[in-house]
């Protein structure tokens, strides 16, 4: 597959991230599909085969917190297709080097739709999670997130309350549900990074689902360049200054060799 890949769109890639001092991805289920997660829309997908989840999601949970964490719990002793992959799945050659992006200066900020956790294990620190983390747990009053593992859960004493002083707050999943609204705080940060950008890139995204679909949208309407990477054309193809036609594993390490080699050259030319 790397061979593959349009050397010119590569290099125009590179030319283009190489110039940037904010960079800011947006990367989609496309990037955890290279991991061996199974997307949820499209050919294959999760809903495709076997219909959507309800609409009504968070409704359920507010209703009865505590007979939604039960049902959590039996459902975590017979883990789903969906569970199974992502507690198998490791940071691809994508992750890996988005995160090598961010270490030489070049990227600003991520902001992912992927709930996988695979970004903060590839060594990603500016991130922004838009719909979430599996794992991890969130207060529904304070909004403090952590580790599924600093909090215990206790089947008799259900649901969790938050850890954060005398907060007191139902603690859920992080994940948003369907029905949810998608935290102040994260919706902020995507807002703010997206401003700063000089460069975006659209990594593995069907650019389809709001609000992660505008942030892309409103950088190009200030004229920011568009840098996709995907195998499949989105509706943002066109927008895009430069498309890359391929998946991120093999295109993000080629394209990050490209910008080390173009910054080593500015260097040595001063």
């Amino acid at each position: 597959m790397t061979g593959s890949l349009d050397p010119d769109a590569i290099a125009a890639a590179a030319d283009l991230l190489a110039r940037a001092q904010h960079a800011v991805a947006l990367a989609g289920a496309g990037m955890s599909k290279e991991s061996g997660i199974p997307t949820f829309r499209g050919e294959g997908g999760l809903w495709t085969r076997l219909g959507e989840p309800p609409l009504n999601q968070y409704e359920t949970f507010a209703r009865d917190p505590r007979r939604w964490w039960e049902r959590r719990l039996e459902e975590a002793q017979q883990p789903s297709e969906f569970g199974g992959a992502l507690e198998a799945a490791q940071p691809n050659p994508g992750h890996v080097a988005l995160a090598a992006l961010e270490a030489i200066g070049v990227l600003g900020h991520l902001i992912t739709q992927n709930i996988d956790d695979l970004h903060r294990r590839a060594g990603q620190r500016s991130l922004t999670e838009i719909h979430g983390n599996r794992h991890w747990m969130r207060c529904t009053v304070c909004g403090a997130r952590w580790p599924r593992e600093q909090v215990h859960i206790d089947a008799a004493d259900l649901p969790p309350r938050c850890l954060e002083g005398n907060c007191d707050g139902i603690v859920k999943s992080d994940t948003v549900m369907f029905g949810e609204p998608i935290p102040f705080g994260a919706l902020v940060a995507c807002e703010r990074e997206t401003d700063r950008a000089d460069c975006f890139l659209t990594i593995g995204t069907s650019a389809v689902v709001y609000p992660a679909a505008q942030y892309p949208v409103d950088a190009w309407r200030r004229g920011v360049p568009l840098i996709e990477i995907n195998p499949e054309e989105t509706p943002l193809s066109e927008l895009a200054t430069v498309v890359v036609r391929g998946p991120s594993g093999a295109a993000l390490p080629r394209i990050v060799e490209a910008v080390r080699a173009r910054r080593s050259s500015a260097e040595v030319a001063r």
